[in-house]
């Protein structure tokens, strides 16, 4: 069987080398560098905590392949940190996670002990969710394993068109034409144009986004991953945090939709962004240098939420979503086995 991937970030790249582990003949299709937009950076977080329990249990697939990896590449591709969750969505997520059967901790405290939870921060309402199997994704060994067992089936190649046949699809890119039996579309914000061509019509309303990166005070702290959804420090602003290497903070604050807007522009958000992070450090954060080390950028979906979305039509199968990069392996191996047993792929709705 010949697949095409069309996007080498992370998803694209786990469905490939899933398919190649079944047998099949795969090329990816990458327009630039593997891994280097949406998947770019030194670290992810990754949690069976969600909001529903399909995604739960879908973490819960993704957390066995993980260990698998890791034992293939030889090296630990996934931390166990944990992830703490502040915010009014903690109780549904802890019941979430109680439908599922999953290990959790729920503290219904007004005023959570953050230096008990290992929070850098003085002050934080709760309630709190403690997700025990939550850690630290390491992205570049993840990506360093993936491009090395993948080999030469990266090809550096802008995929324009797409037709299907009844059994078969022609790509057009920018060197030739190309026939295979099945192609994945995985690209990122080039999946919607490509998606249009069959008549699959994706949300394409972007936002920017930027995630910064802190030295902490004391090098050998190893606090859990924190997603804050209180916006107890202002208004409509909420973060994630982690660990992104010994003695590093990572730090992403999620803005109001009408600051981060596309339109915006790419430089007056991220400057925005930056002024916001920098104070946010020094009024409330504890133990973190308050000078930016790393800025990673990324386009995002803007309404889609937190899960997968899957369309197939004929042999064409399309993927998008966001915050997909803790699903990546599970991902992978939904695609590669629904492609090769000419099934539509099935994943757990998004929230």
């Amino acid at each position: 069987m010949r697949t095409a991937v069309v996007g080498a970030g992370v998803v694209g790249l786990s469905t490939a080398y899933a398919l190649l582990r079944h047998g099949s003949e795969v090329v990816v299709y990458e327009t630039g560098t593997p891994m280097a937009t949406r998947s770019a950076g030194s670290s992810r977080i990754f949690r069976l905590a969600h909001g529903d329990p399909g995604l739960v249990a879908y973490a819960a697939a993704a957390a066995g392949l993980w260990a698998d990896w890791t034992h293939r590449a030889g090296n630990r591709l996934l931390g166990q940190q944990s992830m703490v969750l502040t915010g009014p969505a903690a109780e549904d997520w802890a019941g979430a996670m109680e439908a599922a059967g999953v290990d959790h901790t729920f503290v219904d405290d007004d005023d959570l002990d953050t230096a008990e939870l290992g929070l850098p921060v003085e002050a934080l309402p709760g309630p709190a969710l403690i997700d025990p199997a939550g850690g630290v994704i390491d992205a570049r060994a993840t990506g360093r394993f993936l491009r090395a067992a993948i080999g030469n089936r990266v090809r550096r190649e802008h995929i324009h068109r797409i037709e299907p046949h009844d059994d078969w699809v022609e790509l057009h890119g920018s060197r030739g034409v190309h026939e295979v039996d099945h192609v994945v579309v995985a690209a990122g914000r080039g999946t919607t144009d490509l998606a249009s061509q069959v008549d699959l019509y994706l949300p394409s309303q972007l936002s920017h986004h930027v995630q910064f990166t802190f030295r902490l005070k004391d090098p050998d702290l190893n606090s859990p991953c924190w997603i804050d959804q209180t916006g107890s420090w202002r208004d409509g602003v909420t973060s994630y945090q982690h660990m992104a290497g010994p003695g590093l903070w990572a730090i992403g604050l999620n803005l109001p939709a009408e600051l981060a807007m596309w339109e915006r522009g790419r430089e007056e958000v991220l400057d925005h962004s930056r002024e916001l992070v920098l104070t946010y450090v020094h009024d409330a954060l504890v133990g973190v240098d308050d000078e930016i080390v790393e800025e990673v950028y990324c386009d995002t979906p803007t309404i889609l939420g937190d899960g997968v979305h899957v369309a197939t039509t004929g042999p064409v199968t399309v993927l998008w979503g966001a915050n997909l990069f803790k699903h990546a392996p599970a991902i992978g191996q939904t695609l590669a086995n629904a492609a090769v047993n000419g099934l539509s792929p099935h994943v757990p709705r998004s929230e």
